[in-house]
C-alpha cells in the first residue's frame, strides 16, 4: 500500500467550511487535493491561511467552471490565487493547458506543476490524447493529467495504453470519470499511474471517485 498514493479531495462552500474538512481529511489521508474553486469569495490572502493549515502532502486546485470546476469570479482572480499558490510553494499546482496557454505565470519552478486536461463530454481517441501529451509537455511539467468522461467499457482501453505507453521519466496521472470509468482509478497506478483519487465525506469531486476506505479495502483483497 505504501507504494500506492491515493490522493483525497478538500472541498468546502465556506472558507470556515473547507478548514473544518481540511482538519478532518488530514486525519485519514497523506496526500491531499485543496479543491479551492468550491470556495465562495476566496481572496489571495485566504492562500496563506490555507498554506499554514495543511499539514499533509497538497495539490492546490482552483478549478474554472470549464473543466469542471465550481470557480465563478472573474478569472483575473482566479489567476491571481493560482500565482499565490505558486509562491507559497505548495508541494503541486494543478494548473489546466487551456489556461497555461493562455497566462504563463511567474516563479512556476517553486511549485510542481501538475498540467491537467478534463473533457466531461467523451473520450478523445487515442492519438488525439496523445497529441494532447506533446503539447502539455513543451511546458515541462511534473506531471500530466487528463481525465475523461467513459461512455462505454471499452473505451477504458485507450486510457490504458496511456498509462502503459509512456516514457519512463514521465510522470502520468488518466482517468476515466464517470462509473464505466472507474476501474481505471483502481488499477490506474498498477499500470503506472502517479497517483489515483479516492472521496472522503468531505469532497467528492468528480463523478465515479470511490471512497478512500473502499479503494483501500479493494487493494488490500489483491495483496497490494
Amino acid at each position: 500500500m505504501s507504494k500506492i498514493r491515493i490522493c483525497t479531495p478538500v472541498t468546502g462552500k465556506t472558507l470556515d467550511e473547507f478548514l473544518a474538512n481540511l482538519q478532518k481529511v488530514q486525519t485519514v489521508s497523506d496526500l491531499i487535493e485543496l479543491r479551492t474553486d468550491y470556495v465562495s469569495e476566496l481572496t489571495v490572502k485566504d492562500v496563506n491561511l490555507l498554506k499554514n493549515k495543511t499539514t499533509k502532502t497538497a495539490i492546490f486546485t482552483c478549478r474554472n467552471c470549464h473543466e469542471g470546476g465550481k470557480f465563478s469570479g472573474k478569472e483575473e482572480k482566479r489567476l491571481a490565487i493560482i500565482q499565490a499558490a505558486i509562491d507559497q510553494m505548495f508541494d503541486y499546482v494543478d494548473i489546466e493547458l487551456n489556461t497555461i496557454v493562455k497566462h504563463p505565470f511567474k516563479n512556476r519552478s517553486l511549485a510542481n506543476t501538475i498540467l491537467s486536461y478534463h473533457n466531461f463530454e467523451e473520450t478523445p481517441n487515442y492519438w488525439e490524447m496523445n497529441k494532447l501529451i506533446f503539447q502539455m509537455n513543451q511546458y515541462k511539467p511534473k506531471i500530466i493529467k487528463i481525465a475523461t468522461m467513459v461512455k462505454e467499457e471499452y473505451e477504458n482501453v485507450k486510457l490504458y495504453r496511456l498509462m502503459v505507453n509512456k516514457p519512463h521519466t514521465e510522470n502520468r496521472i488518466i482517468i476515466g470519470m464517470g462509473k464505466k470509468g472507474t476501474m481505471t482509478r483502481i488499477l490506474g497506478p498498477l499500470l503506472g499511474n502517479y497517483l489515483t483519487y479516492a472521496a472522503t465525506d468531505y469532497g467528492e469531486t468528480a463523478p465515479g471517485q470511490i471512497t478512500i476506505e473502499k479503494l483501500k479495502e479493494t487493494y488490500r483483497k489483491l495483496g497490494i
